[in-house]
């Protein structure tokens, strides 16, 4: 039987909200700051024209993380941006960044949710698939942190 799931890592940016959300909201910069690009360089990817907003889509397939895809289905400019995520052609999820500013800092939100069944219950027993993902997105955040700011410093 299904069970739900969910995740969220935090990042703050010092920079304005409108210049991290349209580094996110453009998929040709994903691969910039992506910690899944950095763990499978086989990685062979498709990106949708137009690259952002919502109905862009980001397809992957790669040797060690398998193939998927993205659509944006939520830009908000600058608060929110979701995706409908597809791995494999198996499981879906959603997969949302929210963000806030406060003085200047830009904390951003990567949250990842859906529904597990038994096959993705062991996975996540067996190999901490949660405690895996939470690293890979505090990754991809430390990432898009240092890419933001060092854009913001020129």
């Amino acid at each position: 039987m299904p069970k739900p799931y969910s995740l969220q890592v935090s990042e703050d940016i010092h920079a304005p909200i409108e210049t991290v959300f349209d580094v996110v909201n453009d998929l040709t910069q994903l691969e910039a700051w992506s910690p899944f690009v950095a763990m499978d360089p086989s990685i062979v990817s498709v990106v949708s024209d137009p690259a952002s907003g919502v109905g862009s889509v980001y397809s992957w397939k790669g040797k060690r993380i398998g193939s998927g895809s993205m659509t944006m289905s939520v830009c908000t400019k600058p608060y929110k941006i979701a995706f409908d995520m597809d791995f494999n052609g198996k499981d879906k999820a959603l997969s949302e960044y929210l963000l806030t500013e406060t003085d200047g800092v830009t904390t951003i939100t990567w949250f990842l949710g859906g529904q597990r069944g038994i096959g993705g219950q062991l996975m996540n027993v067996l190999f901490k698939f949660d405690k895996m993902m939470a690293k890979n997105f505090a990754d991809g955040l430390a990432s898009l942190k240092k890419l933001v700011e060092a854009r913001s410093q020129k």
